[in-house]
């Protein structure tokens, strides 16, 4: 698990759900400010090792001039030596030592400090590696967080959108069923009004004996069957 989710979840431990949204909040600050103060030791750390390495430059610069000193006396003591003057080879061979001597003590300490540098050098980068890979893993925390947010947001309008849109609906519903009703009813009153005329106007033709059918009288229905049954 990473450094990020560990933190977290230590933020997290005996908090409600309904909290857990301001623990984010709070823990995405204090890790941007834990990132910030990092940064900033990583920096001052930084400035140091480069005040350490300009030190190890100039011991083994001072190292270098003590070799090239040896040098130097040696040759003197051996061309004292081809001259036969001994006493001055002596002299040279005591400052040869004393030399030595030196840069012996130079080279202890100038291994020492490169050792620190290399050692504090190889920290640095590694909390460098650590710090921007947790820097990484915020940023697609936060983009996370925000596309979420965004994604409830989108949501909520569509909910409500959807919402206001069914209630238009049913209103549109209940007014073209209204307004149908208006119409089944002015149908149905012009189908009476046709029908109250219709019937009107077949009375008075009737009550002049005109049109429809006459009732067949007794006396021809009579006639009718007795002329099916042949005794016509």
């Amino acid at each position: 698990m990473s450094i990020l989710r560990d933190m977290f979840s230590a933020f997290k431990g005996g908090v409600s759900e309904a909290g857990e949204a301001v623990v984010d909040s709070q823990a995405i600050r204090i890790f941007e400010q834990n990132i910030r103060e990092a940064d900033a030791a990583i920096k001052e750390a930084s400035r140091s090792l480069t005040i350490l390495k300009g030190k190890e430059i100039q011991l083994k610069r001072k190292l270098d001039e003590t070799s090239e000193d040896i040098g130097d006396w040696e040759a003197k003591a051996i061309a004292a030596l081809d001259s036969g003057r001994e006493d001055l080879a002596t002299k040279a061979a005591e400052r040869i030592a004393e030399i030595t001597t030196e840069h012996d003590s130079l080279k202890d300490e100038h291994d020492a400090l490169r050792k620190e540098v290399l050692e504090l050098n190889t920290l640095i980068q590694q909390r460098k590696r650590t710090l921007e890979k947790t820097r990484n893993e915020l940023e697609r925390v936060k983009t996370t967080d925000q596309i979420q947010k965004a994604t409830s947001k989108i949501s909520s309008n569509f909910a409500a959108t959807n919402s206001k849109t069914n209630r238009v609906q049913e209103s549109l519903d209940r007014i073209r069923k209204k307004q149908q009703a208006h119409k089944d009813n002015m149908k149905a009153g012009e189908w009476m009004e046709e029908k109250n005329e219709t019937d009107s106007l077949d009375k008075e033709f009737s009550e002049a004996g005109i049109g429809g059918d006459a009732s067949p009288a007794a006396d021809d229905i009579l006639a009718r069957l007795k002329k099916k049954s042949g005794k016509g």
